[in-house]
């Protein structure tokens, strides 16, 4: 593992340091990026095969729990009705609840293993691409940006998760009540609701990348973008024409970080005009982010998605018709609400959020 300065022990560079900027982001994504993939293979390790079982994800949080001392341990647990629950942003900035770059070896290890059975394996990757993209930066004021500087809080008490798969009449004890956590810092925020053991919520989900293309590191959000991008070319001109008539790409996402989403205005083309081509490109881009949590886990979202009125869902698109050029695209349902912002004139800092329109922040 390459050796940074540290705090208490892990992944706050000394950004005074004259070492170039790029090289030294690559330092700390890399020291971070090995920091995760010891409790990630740790945990391969253990059961021998990919991590995508979410029923282990209480167990986990209550051991990385047991791994912090009395003053961490109240930072990183709050009431499951706490003021802050229920607030996100993607802002740059120190949120409430344990910050992962104060966190020794050890409790790393921990938490990693609880994020890898908090996520699918596709789910894990995606977020290591947002964080090796994140630049280590210091912009005054105690704010800063880089691999360390997230915060992970849990709401409620964590308790072991029920099995998808258990065989009928298997005899368990069930679990009960609420709990939640949130792992957030600039460009990414992650917010899961369990109930009784089961997954409940899993929005506001948001990535970010700035900037959205690293010349080493890769384009994070190019996987929805570019499925957004191949929906639009395949319109013929009067679909394009419903697609795109939504006015210009705004400047950001519109759904906003309140506790409700804020729905955007009515506009874009009916998912009921889509031929059945377009209509499997268009489920991708919702079905792709559920890909995030382990198989079984957002069964709920999907069976919702899949029984909306096609009349109900629309699609739309601002701005340049290429992702190479400032652009903007939405899908809208009753339920469920998909943004994607890549706008500026330089084109070179992305926004991926998925709400949902009357589940987040459950028991709260």
């Amino acid at each position: 593992m390459l050796k940074l300065h540290t705090e208490r022990g892990v992944s706050r560079p000394d950004i005074r340091s004259s070492t170039p900027r790029h090289l030294f982001r690559l330092c700390a994504v890399m020291t971070f990026m090995t920091f995760m993939s010891i409790g990630f293979a740790g945990v391969s390790a253990a059961r021998g095969e990919a991590i995508v079982d979410s029923r282990d994800a209480g167990a986990a949080a209550q051991a990385f729990l047991a791994s912090l001392d009395n003053a961490q341990r109240s930072e990183a647990v709050a009431a499951i009705n706490a003021p802050d629950r229920g607030t996100w942003t993607y802002l740059a900035g120190a949120r409430t609840g344990l910050r992962l770059g104060d966190l020794l070896p050890a409790q790393g290890v921990a938490f990693d293993r609880f994020l890898a059975t908090a996520l699918s394996e596709t789910g894990l990757r995606r977020v290591r691409e947002v964080l090796a993209v994140e630049p280590t930066s210091d912009r005054g004021r105690g704010v800063r940006t880089g691999p360390g500087e997230y915060w992970i809080r849990f709401y409620g008490t964590p308790v072991p998760s029920r099995s998808t798969t258990e065989e009928p009449g298997q005899e368990r004890e069930p679990a009960s009540d609420a709990w939640a956590w949130r792992l957030e810092g600039h460009h990414l925020s992650l917010n899961v609701a369990m109930v009784d053991g089961l997954v409940v919520s899993v929005t506001p989900f948001f990535f970010g990348a700035a900037p959205s293309t690293h010349a080493e590191l890769g384009e994070p959000l190019a996987l929805d973008d570019s499925r957004a991008e191949r929906l639009l070319a395949s319109l013929d001109p009067i679909q394009k024409a419903a697609a795109m008539g939504i006015g210009p790409a705004p400047a950001d996402v519109r759904s906003g970080t309140g506790s409700r989403p804020k729905m955007p205005r009515d506009g874009g083309v009916k998912a009921a005009s889509l031929s059945t081509a377009q209509k499997a490109e268009l489920d991708a881009l919702i079905v792709g982010l559920l890909d995030v949590w382990p198989a079984g886990s957002t069964d709920h979202l999907r069976k919702r998605w899949k029984q909306t009125d096609s009349e109900a869902i629309r699609f739309a698109w601002a701005g340049s018709a290429r992702r190479n050029g400032p652009h903007y695209w939405r899908v809208t349902s009753p339920s469920l609400v998909l943004e994607f912002s890549n706008s500026s004139p330089a084109v070179n800092h992305a926004h991926l959020v998925l709400r949902t329109t009357d589940d987040e922040f459950p028991g709260r």
